[in-house]
């Protein structure tokens, strides 16, 4: 098998590369006001396997936005210090994680509303790149045991999300991103949209 492999990569001259990039954009659906919206980090190992496990039909895709506030941290003076994206090792996980939510729309049993948390390939003809758009809706009676009155002003709470990342069935971690503290209350509801953009060149 290993000389197979071998032969194949001395004698192989059509290649290609692949680059992808992430953006995510948090906004409120009651007001449209946009929370965030920035660029994220990637987990090169974890992604290459992503994509090799759904070519081959093993489960590589993606099922759940998982959420967590261990993304910054509070020092004497009250200033934020984010910490870094984990985006190395084959056990990488978010910092803190308090709270996920099934997207893959095919998964009915897990799924809570399919209408609402989806993945969504676009692409037009003639373009080297294709974008998955994963939205997912965080209603206002969810978390079921947020604060219900809206008066949490913690900085650091298990629903004042500071990290956000998208895993795989296999519970791998491809994205990874940390920002400004989000408090998800019962009186808003949170659009998440997660865009994914797989270019060949």
């Amino acid at each position: 098998m290993y000389s197979a492999i071998e032969n194949f990569n001395n004698s192989c001259t059509d290649t290609i590369k692949a680059k992808v990039s992430g953006f995510l954009r948090i906004s409120e659906q009651e007001t449209g006001k946009v929370l965030f919206n920035r660029h994220n980090d990637i987990h090169y190992e974890h992604m290459s396997l992503a994509l090799a496990q759904s070519l081959g039909n093993k489960k590589g895709w993606i099922k759940e936005i998982c959420f967590g506030n261990g993304g910054v941290k509070v020092n004497a003076a009250n200033e934020y210090i984010y910490t870094a994206p984990q985006t190395i090792g084959s056990s990488a996980s978010l910092h803190n994680q308090t709270y996920s939510k099934v997207v893959d729309d095919n998964n009915v049993d897990e799924n809570v509303d399919p209408t609402r948390n989806y993945m969504e390939v676009q692409h037009v003809v003639g373009n080297y790149y294709t974008d998955l758009l994963i939205s997912c809706t965080l209603e206002k009676n969810e978390p079921s045991d947020q604060n219900i009155f809206g008066t949490d002003t913690s900085i650091i709470s298990d629903y004042s999300f500071s990290e956000c990342g998208l895993k795989t069935y296999q519970g791998d971690l491809i994205t990874h991103l940390v920002f400004q503290p989000v408090l998800k209350q019962s009186s808003i509801t949170l659009k998440f949209n997660y865009l994914l953009r797989i270019q060949i060149v």
